[in-house]
């Protein structure tokens, strides 16, 4: 049973009070007074997580109440200017002992609490050449080094991202020294197997043609810890007005780069990932076929073992709870999409069935897994910027525990300008 937090975290509250009223005095005034300082946005994200787990593992439940503020600034002289992003989470109804949800603080005792952080604080930059260079905190966006939206609030970095686009081109470089994960309020090194701190270093060049066409290459690094490859196409291929048909194929690569990899890598950890998918849409419908082959160790994708960092597959088998990356592991995937436009406008259904098999174990026999997942995300026509998601999952696997996981959520922007 679930108890009411009644007197926790007052310093948070207080902050979240706060910039609650901010909002409120801000939305006040004339949007003449406040483009010349910039634009405000914010959201607000109500998440219950309920994962309920075989026996002999204690289940994961938490009720909370999310605030985002973005602040983005005009660039002074259209050269220089900065963003900045406050995230706030407050606990709602949390049990002790029913931690690992990843929307609240896992404190020693056993209790769940909420966190505030400066998650953004970045300096922007306008440079000739159609590029850009911003250097702080920050969310990143790119495959080998990103900050996922999972929970009630974002990861972020402490780093640097140069980009640079010529027509159908883009590319970049991005460095991060450090992370702070989804309930994290300080931003921390990576650390290595040894104890050694260490940064990490991403480019890539994307391309799209005229023809959708779309190929999206990165080559990423981490000293002493790991070396990491992505590659992307997809194009999509109108039959007729109805019916569009689109490829969709990922690639990674991952192996150690010295003697410092993560526990349970070792230096000779080595790993290749592909992933192909098939999507037809028809109207209101959409079916997508996605197959995907581990070759050698589990693929790691987070390059200090999602201690500050959470960088998170692009690839179709990524799914609510499992990645289905084991060792040596097949899989095959059967999704449904379907959007009620002529009977409940802002209404989308989707249902997926993920099967693995062939897993490699340390004990020598072979392991298997599957998911099952239903979404039903509904934007009300009435009501601007508010969506409300329903997320079901259930998972069997010789690998890790079985369980049934609900997530709802109820998110609501609102901008200023």
């Amino acid at each position: 049973m679930m108890t009411i937090n009644k007197g926790a975290d007052r310093p948070v509250s207080a902050r979240l009070f706060f910039f609650v009223l901010v909002i409120g005095i801000v939305s006040n005034a004339s949007a003449e007074e406040i483009t010349k300082f910039g634009g405000l946005d914010t959201e607000f994200r109500s998440f219950y997580f309920n994962r309920d787990k075989a026996e002999g593992f204690v289940d994961s439940e938490a009720l909370t109440q999310a605030l985002m503020l973005r602040y983005k600034s005009p660039y002074l002289n259209d050269f220089v200017g900065f963003n900045a992003s406050w995230f706030g989470n407050l606990k709602l109804a949390a049990e002790d002992g029913k931690g690992g949800t990843g929307l609240l603080q896992d404190e020693l005792d056993g209790s769940q609490e909420s966190y505030a952080k400066l998650a953004e604080a970045f300096v922007k930059f306008k440079l000739p050449l159609e590029s850009t260079l911003d250097v702080g905190r920050m969310e990143l966006f790119t495959p080998l080094l990103n900050d996922p939206d999972y929970r009630a609030t974002p990861t972020s970095s402490q780093a640097g991202l140069f980009r640079i686009e010529n027509r159908a081109v883009t590319a970049y470089l991005a460095g991060s020294d450090k992370g702070s994960n989804y309930t994290e309020t300080e931003f921390y090194p990576y650390k290595d197997v040894n104890g050694e701190a260490f940064s990490i270093y991403v480019a890539g060049v994307e391309y799209k043609a005229a023809s959708s066409l779309f190929l999206h290459g990165a080559l990423g690094t981490a000293d002493n810890v790991m070396d990491q490859t992505y590659l992307n196409a997809r194009y999509p291929w109108k039959i007729n007005d109805d019916l569009k048909l689109v490829f969709d194929g990922f690639y990674y690569s991952g192996r150690a780069n010295g003697e410092g990899a993560l526990p349970g890598m070792g230096s000779d950890y080595r790993s290749r990932l592909a992933n192909i998918a098939l999507l037809l849409s028809a109207y209101k419908t959409k079916l997508t076929l996605s197959l995907q082959k581990v070759q050698g160790d589990q693929y790691r994708t987070s390059w200090d073992g999602e201690v500050h960092d959470n960088t998170s597959y692009y690839s179709w088998q990524s799914v609510q709870r499992m990645n289905f990356d084991r060792a040596d592991e097949k899989s095959w995937q059967l999704r449904f999409d379907y959007t009620f436009k002529d009977t409940v406008e802002g209404l989308h259904f989707m249902a997926r069935y993920i099967s693995g098999d062939d897993i490699t174990r340390t004990d020598g026999l072979t392991g298997s897994e599957w998911e099952r997942d239903i979404d039903f995300i509904y934007r009300p026509p009435g009501i601007k910027n508010l969506t409300l998601k329903w997320r079901y999952a259930v998972v069997r696997s010789t690998e890790t525990y079985d369980s049934d996981e609900h997530r709802l959520i109820a998110q609501y922007s609102l901008n200023v300008l």
